[in-house]
């Protein structure tokens, strides 16, 4: 864990009713997150150094197992190719002492048509979106693999709608019209819109966790349909962060009163590592940042 430098954000006040709790210093949950491991049995490429994942995974679960965690997220492309490359890293997650939750990327499904459809029970899941309440914080799981070119087999219906999407977002000469993103379906749109609507009644603080960045707006890594994901969190004053992966040099912004973190990938450089632990205060939220990511004290 190499030193680091703290980044103080003030937000807005958005909730009260705490002022019991803020007076301790003691977190009321932690969670552990993991972007991008990336891992394949192939050679580095550029700055990538695929196998290396598994090292660095191992470490952290080590690491992350020091602490009292309600769960570990890994924010998409667990692998980089092949179905098979799966069964080398997902039983490195098994010491892990806190249950381990994922949101999909796009290399999850950078495989054969064949096996594109097992990848959502390979990694326990039901379905690509979910979400759960932890005492007064509720965690909501985005699924930006749900329209795109790659998901689905290249034949399907699904695939051909994302193409044609794709090809009109490249006619509005959009910086994020690029073939590795995607974007969330209707239906995903309506139940995010209303799973905020109904915590926002419960007085709970919301963090969204999703592979791809949606702002700042004019990222090239960006989901398609950003804008329409950042404007209805900016009608919620109680989501206060959005945490992602898929930029692996990693991000930070804050839209009214929502901090926007783009986690470092963990598949970048041969000895380093990136991950973090973060806690969740009554009136913060602290990422505690391993390695290349750094730390952030958000206060509200």
């Amino acid at each position: 864990m190499q030193r680091r430098t703290f980044l103080k954000i003030t937000l807005p006040v958005a909730l009260t009713g705490r002022a019991v709790a803020e007076k301790s210093d003691q977190p009321v949950l932690s969670f552990g997150v993991i972007a991008d491991p990336q891992y394949a049995d192939v050679k580095p490429a550029g700055s990538r150094h695929y196998r290396e994942s598994l090292g660095k995974l191992k470490a952290a679960v080590t690491e992350l197992n020091k602490h009292d965690l309600k769960f570990v997220v890994t924010l998409g492309d667990v692998i980089d190719r092949k179905y098979t490359s799966f069964d080398d890293i997902l039983p490195l997650y098994k010491p892990l002492k806190a249950p381990s939750k994922f949101v999909l990327g796009n290399h999850d499904f950078d495989m054969a048509d064949a096996d594109k459809g097992k990848v959502l029970g390979c990694l326990g899941m039901k379905r690509g979106y979910y979400s759960e309440t932890v005492g007064d914080w509720q965690f909501i799981y985005l699924d930006g693999t749900d329209v795109s070119t790659y998901r689905y087999p290249k034949d399907s219906a699904a695939t051909a709608s994302a193409k044609e999407l794709l090809g009109k977002m490249r006619q509005e000469k959009r910086k994020n019209a690029v073939s590795w993103n995607g974007a969330l379906g209707g239906d995903q749109l309506q139940w995010f819109a209303a799973e905020l609507d109904k915590v926002k009644s419960s007085n709970k603080r919301v963090i969204v966790f999703n592979h791809y960045p949606v702002f700042p707006l004019n990222d090239s890594h960006n989901l398609w349909n950003n804008r329409e994901v950042v404007g209805l969190i900016a009608k919620h004053p109680n989501v206060v962060a959005y945490m992602n992966g898929h930029n692996h040099r990693g991000n930070y912004a804050v839209n009214k009163t929502c901090h926007y973190v783009n986690l470092k990938g963990m598949v970048e450089t041969k000895d380093k590592s990136a991950f973090a632990v973060v806690r969740c205060y009554a009136g913060r939220i602290e990422v505690d940042g391993y390695e290349t990511e750094p730390d952030r004290t958000c206060k509200f």
